[in-house]
């Protein structure tokens, strides 16, 4: 399966896997991960 990236729409932390997590390491909000392309994962952590 092709990873891919997921941004969580409280604190917009991203991460790269086949899903994203059920409950975000950085904020602690449960699935609040969406899928985003590479192009706007690269904005937001450039961003943060």
């Amino acid at each position: 399966m092709k990873k891919k990236y997921f941004r969580c729409t409280v604190c917009q932390d991203i991460h790269f896997g086949n899903e994203g997590p059920e409950v975000c390491p950085t904020c602690k909000q449960e699935n609040k991960y969406i899928e985003v392309d590479k192009e706007e994962a690269q904005l937001v952590m450039e961003n943060n």
